[in-house]
Order: structure tokens, then C-alpha cells, then sequence
């Protein structure tokens, strides 16, 4: 009698030990997924950020290719 108790109680602990595995796994997955996916937006957050800032330094770039076009142009006009 006694060793039936024990194998039920053992098999009711296995039966629960299986469930908690099963919470954590399914738990862990949906961590995972949500860590994921902050991840990505941070990733497209930064790329966006450097995306703009370049736009930023092609803008400046540009203007500095013009101003320096424009002075060899006047200077060019000046000493022929």
C-alpha cells in the first residue's frame, strides 16, 4: 500500500515537473520573441538615425562642392 502511495505521488510529481517544463519552454519562447522584436526596432531605429545623418553630411558635402565649383568658376573667370 505504502508503495503504491509512493508511485502515484511519484508519478504526480513527473506530471508536474513536465507542466512547470512545458510553462518555462513556452515562456522562454515568448521571451525570446519579445526580445526579438525590440531588437529589430532598435536595429531600424539606428539605421534610420544614420540614415538621416549621412543625408545630414551629403547635404553639407554638397553645399561644399557647390561653394568651391562657384570660387574656381569666378577665380577661373578672373584670370583668363
Amino acid at each position: 500500500m505504502v508503495d503504491a502511495k509512493h508511485e502515484r505521488v511519484a508519478q504526480e510529481i513527473t506530471k508536474f515537473e513536465e507542466r512547470v517544463m512545458e510553462k518555462v519552454k513556452s515562456e522562454i519562447v515568448r521571451v525570446e520573441a519579445e526580445m526579438s522584436e525590440k531588437l529589430k526596432e532598435k536595429v531600424n531605429l539606428e539605421i534610420a538615425r544614420v540614415a538621416q545623418e549621412m543625408k545630414q553630411k551629403l547635404k553639407i558635402a554638397t553645399v561644399a562642392i557647390v561653394v568651391v565649383g562657384t570660387i574656381v568658376g569666378i577665380w577661373t573667370s578672373l584670370t583668363v
